[in-house]
Parts: structure tokens; sequence; C-alpha cells
């Protein structure tokens, strides 16, 4: 059922309905975002983190389906930090693409917003983060970042001149520098994140 708030000026949509609305109707999805008073914390805490477990969820059932599961699950210690590795990428990679993107925001001629630029980031971050679900299945990966960013990075453009104001002319180069640097860092992180977990491990969900 839609949150009745969701049509109004200024009001936030509920989580189920805004990462509904931003995946499948994101050209009306954008403008309501727009319009929306908030804050940088508030986007953090009532969206962002709770959508970034989603990652870590999904590596959990993953490492049931390996034959090492029974293994890792039985070391906590070593769990923990598994999925406190994998959270950080899921959420540390939007959150620093949204202080990204503000500090782009002159160089594009565009107005610079710390608010609007993070609402950008973690509202197309909702496709990297539904797209985690993939890790259920052990060694994919790769498909997290090519599904993820790849229609994150559509909402991205969608949402570009909307919320940071941006001249048409200027939208494409924006959304390529922003975009390119998200797919940089979730391989950054992600190898950071194979250096810390695996090292010295014989285990393919990596």
């Amino acid at each position: 059922m839609t949150d009745p708030r969701s049509s109004l000026p200024g009001v936030p949509a509920s989580l189920v309905d805004r990462a509904k609305n931003i995946l499948l109707t994101p050209k009306t999805e954008w403008p309501r975002i727009d319009a929306e008073t908030t804050t940088v914390s508030r986007l953090i805490t009532g969206y962002a983190v709770l959508l970034a477990a989603i990652a870590p969820i999904a590596m959990l059932i993953g490492m049931f389906l390996t034959p090492y599961g029974s293994y890792i699950t039985a070391n906590i210690g070593f769990l923990i930090k598994i999925l406190l590795v994998t959270y950080g990428i899921s959420l540390g990679t939007v959150l620093i693409l949204g202080f990204v993107i503000d500090a782009l925001a002159s160089t594009f001629g565009a107005a610079k917003n710390n608010v609007q630029a993070m609402k950008l980031a973690v509202y197309s971050g909702t496709a990297f983060w539904v797209a985690a679900v993939i890790l259920i299945l052990p060694g994919l990966w790769w498909l997290w970042l090519i599904g993820g960013v790849g229609y994150g990075g559509f909402l991205l453009w969608q949402g570009l001149p909307i919320l940071m104001r941006v001249p048409a002319d200027k939208v494409q180069g924006y959304a390529a520098a922003a975009i390119g640097i998200w797919a940089v860092l979730f391989i950054i992180l992600q190898q950071v994140a194979w250096r810390i977990i695996w090292s010295g491990m014989v285990y393919g969900v990596m």
C-alpha cells in the first residue's frame, strides 16, 4: 500500500515506496525527491544504513551455499569481519559518491549543495544496494558492479539536472565523471576487502 505522505510536497516517502518508485519510475520520483526537505544525517540513518544491509545479509546466505560455509560460520570472529567489511563496501561506496558529486558541482556549472548531492547518491544507490542480492550466489561480485553501478548510473544521470541544477550541455560529462568514480571506488574497496578478509584463506567467494 502506498504511503499517502509520499504524494505531499516536501514529505519523504516511506523507504519501501521510495525504493520501488526510484527504481521503476525515476522520471516522476526525482522531482518529488528534489522538493523534499531533509538532511544528510537523515538520508544516511533513515535510508542508506538500512538498504546497505542487503549486501552482508546476501553474503551470509551465500556462505551456506559453499563447501566452506560450515567452517566460516563456526568461526564467529572471522564471520563478523566478513559481514562488517561487506557492509562497509556497500554503505561507504555510495556515501563517498555523495561527497564526490558535491565536490564536482562547480566544475560542471552545477549548484553546490551537499544535501542534494547526497540525495542523488543515496537514491541512485538504491539500485546498487538491491543488486547486492546477487551475493547469495558465490563468485558473482562482478555482477554487483555491473548491475548496481550500471542501473544506478542511469538513475544518477536522470537525477543530475533536477537535483544539482547542472546545465543541459554538461549533464553527460558530470554523469560520466561521477559514474566512473563510483565504479573505481567499488573496485578499490572490493580489492581492499579481499586483502583484509581473504589473506591466507582459500575460499572462492570474490
